[in-house]
């Protein structure tokens, strides 16, 4: 998570006393069993890139030292306290990059963290290597981090914990088979997430996830079957870094220090949770002890998405917002730019991986460094709440090296194969002499549906210009020119489309299935979706895809209207931008695989 000013969470106090304010036990069929559950969500990369020319601050951090200070002053406290209470269980949530910090400069502190993992009372959380932002890029950049993750932690010799939670709290449904792909078990679902889609809601101990389980994170539960009685609480759930600190984030590195008082005084809530009986336990044990005791509660349908969506309007904080350091000036995001360059340097690899197996070359090294190198460069805080500079050049310059890598590959396979010029097809796993352009299109005077583009600054000069693939692919590339430098940044575009209860789209984390939300099921009026594969429903039959190397922003569909709109508030005023999509005519299925030639496996001509 980033942010700007110290969370109004005000976690270190506030959520020590709602530990106190859980519900009341009394029963007539006996003492329930009650359960203390936690959640620290801790992101070394916090502040990625450091803090070297950051605004406000007269010092200056190197990325490295902003990672120790995060590990010395808030995550190597919450173990410390921890190990003084060996009956006390929580759940500790990191990237797989975090361990290998620890490795490096921080030994005592792994050696801490491994020992109370392997004594059960930590379950350390991770699903991916990075603190990327997996729900807006192709399911394989996720696999690679994620089998990163596991050969981190295996290398440390640190137990993989069986729940998920994620940074940013991403959340998706196709996140259950996955998870069953690799032994978890339970999903900690964040419940503004929740709520958001469908309002307020009562929550159930346990529910079921595909063949998993779910908690509802953050939110307490209580079950009365007339024979058992089950009572929660969460006595943290939020971002790790705030609980030994007073609630100050590593943006303000002379506040953001360890304050053993505010330890104290959680330290102090859970002995008197403990004295009365509750058990301060893991995620994985409460699961584990209630999965066959009680009826597992069915979850809603629920639209990818972060854990805090009222705040950042769904993914588009991530996705064309802008941060809240533009309240004061010009902002520092550019979150078009990062997103779109991060999905060319996938495209890249993938390319790469098919050249290299073709030419039958022994590039396995460079690949995974490469993969390595994308993970870091997806990183959510290289756009997101508040980006400053820095963070923003850590996911270009990551994309960029990513690029190099790749392109090398790709070259050194020309020439043992003799190619002069290539054409490379991840999805067939070809690489051929050629340069045919695999979406050659014909210019046309209009397009099948009306598109609406807009500018604030009217000295944009706007142009959308159609062209044809055949009779049911067009191609709409919408042109903003430059603007004047004191004006505002604000460029949307927005596609008249047919509403249809159907909305049609796919889930993060499972690219090869088109997957129908029904419209009715939601309580929202709009919301944003990353669309990792870029596709997305305009009626009946019809798609919009957008081509992710040239626009990578929120998607916004809406209950009750048809349209899908598009907006960026992250261009800088002089600049100009050319983005690109696609509206395709068929079937659903056909939508699908046509995305991923688009987007996840393009053929590339090198």
């Amino acid at each position: 998570m980033t942010r700007a000013i110290p969370s109004s969470s005000a976690v270190a106090l506030g959520l020590a006393l709602a530990a106190f304010a859980a519900p009341d036990s009394a029963h007539a069929g006996g003492t329930p069993e009650r359960w203390a559950l936690s959640m620290f969500h801790f992101n070394v990369q916090y502040v990625a890139g450091g803090l070297v020319g950051y605004p406000g601050y007269s010092g200056e951090l190197r990325p490295t030292e902003v990672e120790d200070s995060i590990i010395v002053e808030s995550l190597a406290p919450v173990l410390e306290l921890y190990a003084a209470h060996p009956t006390w269980g929580a759940n500790i949530e990191l990237q797989g990059y975090l361990l290998d910090v620890l490795a490096a400069r921080h030994p005592d502190t792994l050696t801490l963290l491994r020992d109370l993992a392997l004594a059960g009372q930590i379950e350390v959380v991770s699903f991916h290597y990075s603190d990327q932002f997996f729900v807006g890029y192709p399911q394989i950049d996720w696999e690679r981090s994620q089998a990163l993750t596991e050969a981190t932690f295996a290398a440390h010799g640190v137990p993989l914990g069986r729940a998920v939670f994620c940074q940013e709290g991403q959340a998706g449904m196709a996140m259950a088979e996955r998870m069953a792909e690799r032994d978890y078990t339970t999903m900690v679902w964040p419940k503004n997430l929740w709520i958001e889609q469908h309002g307020d809601v009562v929550a159930a101990p346990l529910y079921r996830f595909g063949e998993l389980d779910l908690v509802l994170g953050g939110l307490g539960a209580s079950y009365d079957d007339g024979t058992l009685q089950i009572e929660t609480t969460w006595t943290f759930f939020d971002d790790g870094e705030l609980l030994a600190t007073g609630d100050w984030n590593p943006y303000f590195p002379d506040l953001f220090v360890h304050d053993p008082a505010v330890v104290a005084q959680y330290e102090a809530g859970l002995e008197a949770l403990e004295q009365s009986g509750w058990k301060i336990g893991t995620v994985g044990d409460y699961a584990e002890s209630l999965r066959d005791r009680v009826t597992l509660a069915e979850p809603p349908p629920l639209l990818d998405g972060t854990w805090q969506p009222g705040s950042t309007n769904g993914v588009a904080k991530w996705l064309g917002d802008r941060s809240i350091w533009a309240l004061g000036g010009p902002p520092h995001d550019r979150d078009n730019h990062v997103r779109s360059l991060g999905y060319v340097a996938h495209r890249e690899m993938v390319a790469a991986e098919a050249a290299a197996e073709v030419a039958g070359l022994d590039a396995r090294a460079s690949l995974d460094a490469a993969w390595r190198l994308l993970a870091l460069a997806q990183v959510t805080d290289a756009s997101g709440i508040n980006p400053y500079r820095g963070e923003v050049q850590y996911g270009l310059a990551h994309a960029t090296e990513v690029l190099r890598i790749a392109r090398d590959v790709i070259e050194d396979a020309k020439v043992a194969l003799g190619l002069d010029q290539a054409r490379i097809d991840p999805a067939a796993g070809t690489m051929v002499a050629g340069d045919t352009d695999p979406f050659a299109a014909s210019p046309i005077d209009d397009g099948p549906v009306a598109v609406t583009a807009t500018a604030d600054d009217p000295t944009r000069e706007i142009a959308v210009q159609w062209s044809e693939v055949d009779a049911n692919h067009r191609v709409v590339a919408v042109h903003f020119g430059a603007g004047d430098p004191a004006a505002s940044n604000l460029v949307a575009v927005r596609f008249a489309g047919e509403l249809d209860d159907a909305l049609v789209t796919t889930l993060a984390l499972a690219d090869d299935a088109p997957y129908t939300f029904s419209r009715a099921d939601f309580a929202f009026d709009r919301f944003q979706l990353a669309l990792p594969l870029g596709v997305v429903s305009l009626g009946p039959g019809r798609f919009l895809i957008k081509d992710m190397g040239q626009v990578h922003l929120a998607a916004e569909v809406a209950r009750d209207v048809g349209d899908i709109g598009f907006h960026d508030e992250t261009l800088a005023a002089d600049e100009a931008a050319t983005w690109v999509f696609h509206v395709f005519d068929g079937s659903a299925t056909d939508a699908i695989a046509l995305a991923r030639r688009i987007n996840s496996l393009r053929e590339l001509v090198r």
